[in-house]
């Protein structure tokens, strides 16, 4: 039986017998991981039996989850990567490629872990009472079926992009709902709205690819007659963009921030340097020190241009060639591997953040009060961007424009001296973009007017086309007679 709850339920809830509930963390990203492994935990305090199965999509993350019991998939090897800070998110091949990146790191995990000896009858005897998946990697969704919880909660650890409107049952403003790949929208501008309905369109074939190739996998082992798997959400109302939505449906913002802890005396040393300082990362799918030289060489010269600021840069191999370098143009720069981010955004001597606008990095960054340059590299990261800046939390900023040192030094130089105070736009962001359309911008009516000529043009010149063609088969015919 398939229920929509809402995670809150299972949390209040206060009966003495306790719930076995199994979370399905796809390790793609650590805003995934780090969502769903604070789900588990808060699960495990109200005092339910929560086991947390674990996806090695990406291996190197965490697990996300501290006190729930925990069961690895196996690893497996995944394809090759690609270079998401060059793509360009709107190019009319190129998106397609990220689909097929993650889709078949999606694909080799599920067939891998159906296969796992022992799992499935494993999960199956525990007969979980409440089964929590993420909608992003959809084998989550279809190994419930498999293994037939109670209850289901289909969960987003971002807003709802993609597939997930009809599949959660929720409205979608095509005029005035941000695309995930749109950083911008002017919703009375018609070419505007037109580009955000072509994102939308690049979404959905990505998003396709992603649900029918997952499925096969179970139709393959279960048979053809496997349920289609298209059958809560973490995002924060104060900075996303109002759209319309159904009671079922609860945002759960900041669920994916924990509590800050205390900072090590490393970073305690490194924030005493100077009055003022700034966190870099791009976070944990785009890897630093796989950027293009030139790109890592302008964030470096713009870090020059401030000695008197000082610079943490989240950077994978900080004892490579490149650092040693970039350490001694810029003395005020520290590389290092890992960062405690939610801790350095709650402390006060941390200035503002350039990030690449991940789910959980913008939670964050609005939790913590501190601006920000966002610099969307691709999935949902664009759309993120946009709702902070709207929001009054920072500037957007083009990730092709991170190589040109001047234009990235402005904006840097910007975002020091121009800091935004928390949520000074709160009311902004409360209130729907679409209360301010007329009806022919809500309902797309220029842009269907325009399709619906396009389309008559079209015909009319295929049909001339034609008449054309067959005039000239006749008199040959007649000719040739």
């Amino acid at each position: 039986m398939r229920l929509i709850l809402h995670i809150l339920v299972v949390v209040i809830v206060t009966e003495v017998a306790s719930y076995k509930i199994l979370v399905y963390n796809s390790k793609v990203g650590y805003s995934n991981v780090n969502f769903y492994g604070n789900i588990a935990d808060i699960l495990v305090e109200a005092g339910h039996d929560v086991t947390s199965l674990l996806l090695q999509i990406e291996p190197s993350l965490f697990d996300g989850t501290l006190k729930s019991k925990k069961i690895h998939s196996a690893k497996l090897l995944r394809s090759g990567e690609a270079d998401l800070f060059e793509k360009r998110n709107l190019d009319a091949i190129g998106p397609f490629y990220y689909g097929t990146h993650f889709t078949e790191r999606f694909v080799l995990q599920c067939r891998g872990t159906l296969e796992e000896q022992g799992l499935i009858d494993r999960l199956r005897t525990e007969q979980f009472d409440v089964m929590i998946a993420e909608n992003y990697d959809m084998c989550g969704i279809g190994l419930s079926h498999i293994i037939k919880p109670k209850a289901l909660i289909n969960g987003a650890a971002s807003v709802p992009i993609g597939f997930m409107f009809q599949e959660f049952g929720l409205p979608k403003s095509w005029s005035s709902n941000f695309s995930p790949r749109n950083s911008h929208i002017d919703v009375h501008s018609f070419f505007s709205r037109l580009k955000n309905l072509y994102s939308e369109a690049i979404v959905h074939r990505i998003w396709y690819s992603s649900r029918t190739l997952v499925e096969k996998v179970f139709k393959e082992k279960y048979g053809s007659e496997f349920p289609s798997l298209t059958t809560i959400i973490n995002s924060e109302p104060l900075t996303d963009f109002a759209t319309p939505t159904l009671s079922r449906v609860v945002y759960v913002g900041g669920l994916g921030a924990k509590e800050p802890m205390r900072l090590e005396k490393e970073f305690d040393d490194i924030l005493s340097l100077r009055s003022k300082t700034v966190l870099i990362s791009f976070g944990s799918i785009v890897a630093a020190y796989k950027l293009k030289i030139e790109l890592k060489n302008s964030i470096v010269k713009t870090v020059k241009q401030f000695p008197a600021v000082t610079f943490i840069w989240k950077y994978e191999t900080p004892d490579d060639e490149f650092s040693t370098q970039g350490r001694s143009v810029a003395p005020n720069l520290h590389l290092v591997k890992w960062v405690p981010q939610n801790d350095l955004l709650a402390d006060r001597s941390l200035t503002a953040f350039i990030t690449h606008s991940g789910g959980g990095s913008t939670q964050e960054t609005a939790m913590r009060g501190k601006p920000g340059l966002f610099i969307p590299c691709f999935g949902d990261q664009p759309r993120n961007a946009a709702m902070m800046e709207r929001a009054g939390l920072g500037k957007v900023f083009d990730k092709h424009d991170v190589s040109n040192s001047e234009k990235f030094t402005t904006a840097v130089r910007d975002l020091l001296e121009n800091q935004t105070s928390l949520l000074n736009s709160a009311s902004a962001a409360l209130r729907p973009q679409s209360h301010d359309m007329n009806w022919i911008e809500y309902n797309n009516l220029d842009i269907l007017a325009l399709a619906f000529m396009l389309i008559i043009a079209l015909v009319m010149v295929f049909s001339k086309i034609l008449v054309f063609v067959f005039r000239r088969l006749w008199k040959s015919k007649t000719k040739t007679e």
